[in-house]
């Protein structure tokens, strides 16, 4: 549809309808105006888009990758730095790497 096509039309609903509509909008994650268009054209038997809501743990998985950044990054400083490592502390240090590893993996088969 192109922008210069579209006319704007103003309608009044009450308070609780109102916080019915954005929640219903935030629990599928999608613009108000675009639930109120796609309900009006659906009971206007025009053809209307399905929208597929994205997962909500997309953000929490996120986050923790981005955590995970993080400490890699402190982990390369710490051996770019010439401090002598112990091959006891090596070692921890490579099964820290194997545990992000294996979390970065299973959060990208989440996603």
């Amino acid at each position: 549809m192109n922008s210069n096509n579209k006319k704007r039309v103003v309608f009044y609903i009450d308070a609780a309808d109102k916080d019915v509509l954005f929640n219903q909008c935030k629990l599928l994650q999608i613009r108000p105006s675009f639930f109120v268009r796609n309900c009006v054209l659906e009971k206007l038997g025009k053809p209307i888009f399905v929208s597929t809501p994205v997962n909500l743990d997309t953000k929490k998985f996120s986050s923790e990758l981005i955590k995970v950044g993080v400490n890699l990054n402190q982990v390369a400083r710490k051996l770019n730095s010439g401090v002598a490592f112990s091959i006891a502390d090596q070692r921890k240090v490579l099964n820290q790497i194997a545990t992000l590893t294996n979390d970065i993996l299973e959060i990208k088969s989440k996603l």
